[in-house]
């Protein structure tokens, strides 16, 4: 038997406070503002795709020992 009786949902809901979303023209600004830093940061790094792969690929060789190349991988779109 469960220890906690029958929730009234329609009750629980009407007790939360009621929100609205409203869409902030300066939170836009700013989230536009940290991509760019973002992207620049990663130039300034010269992080390029490249990179990118070859870190993840030798984190992976790290943990797994063994990774294959994706050419040796034999994918079926299914």
């Amino acid at each position: 038997m469960s220890r906690y009786k029958y929730l009234d949902k329609e009750k629980l809901l009407s007790q939360l406070e009621k929100t609205e979303y409203k869409e902030d023209e300066d939170a836009k600004e700013s989230t536009l503002e940290q991509m760019s830093l973002a992207l620049s940061l990663l130039k300034l790094a010269e992080i390029n795709h490249e990179s990118e792969y070859s870190l993840c690929q030798a984190v992976a060789s790290h943990l797994l020992d063994k990774v294959p190349e994706p050419d040796d991988l034999e994918l079926e779109a299914e």
